[in-house]
C-alpha cells in the first residue's frame, strides 16, 4: 500500500470554523496537519443493511419454522448482513394471531440480534397458489398485536415490506379487492393498512410498497421526494419501494406501465424518490425477452433506481438462472459490491500534535461508490485511542451519513477540544460509523466498513485513518474555547 504523508500548514479561517461539523466557538492558531491518501479495495465484504440478502420463506403452504442461530450464523459466513422473513398468517384469517405465533416472531428477532444481522419483514395470508387474504379490520387488529414486537425489536428490523394484501403480500389479486390488478388502483382500505403499518413502526424505520403508483395513491401526492423532505420522519419520507420482478419483462410484471414512453417517466420519478428511501426486491425468473435482464440493462436500472438490496434465493430459486447469467456476463462482482452504499476514503488531513485542552482539527474526504446511501440512521464518531494503554476518547460528528449520496465526494471538517486531563502519549485516529441503537452500538457487525485496504478493524468496527496525534503539554498552541470536547469511552 502506498501512503503519502505531506505536512502542510493549513490556516483554519473563521469561515471554515463556522461550517465545521462539530466546531465550537473558538479561534485557533495555524496548526500543522499531515495528509494521508488511502488505497481503495475491490473486496466483496459484508456491511449492515445493504447487498444481497437471504429470503426465509414458508414451507409449501405452512409457516416457516422458528429461525435457528446456526442458520443465521451461516448467513454471516456467506458475507450477507440481512435476511427477509415471510410470516404466513393463513391460520389467522378470521381470528387474532395466537400468542405462540407472536412469541415465535419475538424470539426470531432476538435470534437475529444474536447472529449480528438484520431482518426485512413481510406478513402474508397466503403463499403457493395464492388464496384468501383477510378483511381490513382484521389486518388492522393484527398490526395492533404486532406493534409491541416490532417496536421492541426495531433495531434489528432493516425495513418492512407492506405485505398483508393479496398474493404473497404483494398487493395484487386481493380476494377482498384492496387492489385492482388491471388498473393499479387501490382502495381506501388499502391506504388504511399502509398508514397503519407506518404508525406501528417507529419513526426511524421505513415501509416499502410494490409500485410507485401505490405510493402516489397512499399519500395523494404525485411528486417524488425532495431533498428538503428527505429523512424528516414523515410517512411519505418513510415509504420506499420493492420491485419483485426486476427486469423480468419490459413492465417488470406490472411494476411499470409497459408503455416504454410512460415507463421512462416512471423510472425518472423513481430515480428522484429512491435517492432518499430504500429500494429492494428480486428477479422473477429468466426474462421475456431473454436479453432483457442482461448486464447492461440490469446495471443501468440498479444505478438509476438506487437499489440497496436483492434476494439471493427469491421465488423458490427461480432467480438462480438470472444470477448465473450475470456471472457468465461478468457483472456479478460489480452488483455484489455496489448494491447499497460503498464508502471509500480518499484522503485525510490530521493535526500532528496538540496539547491537553488544546484544539484538535482534521478533515477527510470520502466518496460513495455504491448505488444508494444508507436508508436508516447512522452515527459518525472520531476516536482517539492511546497506542500503549488502549484508552479511548470519542466525539460524535453532527453529519448526516444518509446524505453521502452515490457518486458524490464529501469533505468532512472537524474541530474540537482535547480534554485538559488527558494522559500524554501517541493516540491513533479512527472513524466509527456505529448503529445508533443502544443494543447494537458497540457491536462491530453493525458498524460500517470502508472499501479501503488496511483500515478496517474487525474486532472494534473502527476504520483506522492510519495516523496518530501526539498529545503533550509541551506542544504550543491556543487553548480550545468551544464546547465540543472528546469524552472518555
Amino acid at each position: 500500500m502506498r501512503i503519502q504523508h505531506v505536512v502542510k500548514n493549513l490556516k483554519l479561517s473563521t469561515a471554515l470554523l463556522a461550517t465545521m461539523a462539530i466546531a465550537g466557538s473558538c479561534t485557533a492558531a495555524p496548526v500543522p496537519r499531515v495528509t494521508t491518501t488511502y488505497e481503495g479495495s475491490s473486496e466483496n465484504f459484508s456491511n449492515p443493511e445493504r447487498g444481497f440478502y437471504k429470503s426465509m420463506e414458508p414451507l409449501d403452504n405452512n409457516p416457516a419454522p422458528p429461525l435457528q442461530l446456526s442458520e443465521l450464523q451461516q448467513v454471516r459466513r456467506e458475507k450477507l448482513s440481512t435476511i427477509r422473513r415471510y410470516y404466513l398468517l393463513s391460520d389467522f384469517r378470521d381470528k387474532p394471531i395466537s400468542q405462540p405465533y407472536l412469541d415465535m416472531i419475538s424470539n426470531d428477532l432476538k435470534t437475529v440480534r444474536k447472529a449480528g444481522i438484520k431482518m426485512i419483514v413481510r406478513f402474508t395470508y397466503n403463499w403457493l397458489g395464492g388464496g384468501p387474504d383477510a378483511p381490513s379490520s382484521l389486518m388492522l387488529s393484527h398490526l395492533d398485536q404486532l406493534k409491541p414486537i416490532l417496536r421492541a425489536n426495531s433495531d434489528v428490523i432493516a425495513y418492512m415490506e407492506a405485505g398483508f394484501i393479496g398474493y404473497w403480500g404483494e398487493w395484487h389479486h386481493s380476494t377482498h379487492n384492496f387492489t385492482d390488478h388491471t388498473t393499479g388502483k387501490i382502495t381506501n382500505d388499502a391506504k388504511k393498512v399502509a398508514l397503519k403499518i407506518l404508525s406501528v413502526l417507529p419513526k426511524n424505520r421505513m415501509m416499502v410498497v410494490r409500485t410507485l403508483g401505490y405510493k402516489k395513491q397512499i399519500f395523494d401526492n404525485d411528486l417524488p421526494l425532495t431533498s428538503e423532505e428527505a429523512f424528516n420522519g414523515s410517512n411519505r419520507a418513510r415509504t420506499g419501494h420493492h420491485n419483485d420482478a426486476f427486469r423480468s419483462t419490459k413492465s417488470d410484471w406490472g411494476t411499470y406501465s409497459g408503455n416504454l414512453e410512460v415507463m421512462e417517466q416512471e423510472k425518472a420519478w423513481l430515480n428522484l424518490d429512491t435517492k432518499y428511501v430504500v429500494h429492494g426486491g428480486e428477479p422473477a425468473g429468466p426474462s421475456d425477452p431473454p436479453e432483457w435482464d442482461d448486464c447492461p440493462g440490469a446495471l443501468t436500472d440498479f444505478a438509476r433506481m438506487h437499489w440497496s438490496g436483492m434476494t439471493v434465493n427469491a421465488n423458490g430459486n427461480y432467480s438462480v438462472p438470472v444470477y448465473q447469467s450475470w456471472r457468465e456476463q461478468g457483472c456479478m462482482n460489480e452488483i455484489q459490491q455496489r448494491l447499497g452504499y460503498r464508502f471509500r476514503l480518499i484522503d485525510s488531513a490530521i493535526v500532528d500534535k496538540v496539547k491537553p485542552a488544546g484544539t484538535f482539527s482534521m478533515s477527510f474526504r470520502i466518496t460513495n461508490d455504491g448505488w444508494a446511501s444508507p436508508y436508516n440512521p447512522r452515527s459518525l464518531e472520531v476516536i482517539l485511542r492511546h497506542r500503549e494503554t488502549g484508552q479511548q476518547y470519542y466525539i460524535p460528528v453532527a453529519e448526516s451519513v444518509r446524505r453521502w449520496m452515490p457518486g458524490e465526494t464529501k469533505t468532512i471538517d472537524i474541530v474540537c477540544g482535547i480534554p485538559a486531563n488527558i494522559n500524554s502519549g501517541e493516540y491513533q485516529v479512527l472513524l466509527n460509523l456505529p448503529d445508533p441503537a443502544p443494543k447494537l452500538y458497540s457491536r462491530p457487525e453493525y458498524s460500517i466498513r470502508f472499501a479501503n485496504q488496511n483500515v478496517w478493524e474487525p474486532s472494534t468496527g473502527y476504520n483506522s485513518l492510519l495516523r496518530s496525534v501526539n498529545i503533550s503539554p509541551n506542544v504550543a498552541g491556543e487553548t480550545y474555547s468551544g464546547t465540543q470536547v472528546f469524552k472518555l469511552r
